[in-house]
């Protein structure tokens, strides 16, 4: 399969349509097009201009899967804390959830469960 790169220098003014992946080094603008960009809570409304825009939705359980392994780990410039937005952990049949030496993990962040 051939590529073609093609290089922009300045700001364009009419678009520019892609198809593929796109890499850089900054993306500027508010985000309100992106799909699939997980955030901290999930909006009622994608509308900006409906008020469930304003209200949100988020689990109350952690889930570690079947067979997989997760370790939290902070380090020191981010005080070794880490934090959750859930209350629960659940931990699947031969999954390991392992918080590393030194870490403080601290769930219910936002304090709404």
């Amino acid at each position: 399969m051939s590529q073609t790169k093609t290089q922009i220098v300045g700001e364009v003014i009419s678009g520019f349509p892609v198809t593929g992946v796109v890499t850089a080094t900054k993306f500027v603008g508010d985000g309100s097009g992106l799909s699939g960009v997980a955030g901290f809570v999930t909006a009622l409304s994608p509308d900006k201009t409906d008020a469930l825009n304003q209200v949100f939705t988020t689990d109350s359980t952690l889930q570690i899967g079947a067979g997989t392994s997760v370790n939290v780990t902070s380090t020191p410039e981010a005080g070794n804390l880490a934090f959750s937005k859930a209350k629960d952990v659940v931990v699947g049949t031969g999954a390991t959830f392992t918080i590393g030496a030194g870490t403080t993990l601290t769930f219910n962040v936002l304090g709404v469960f």
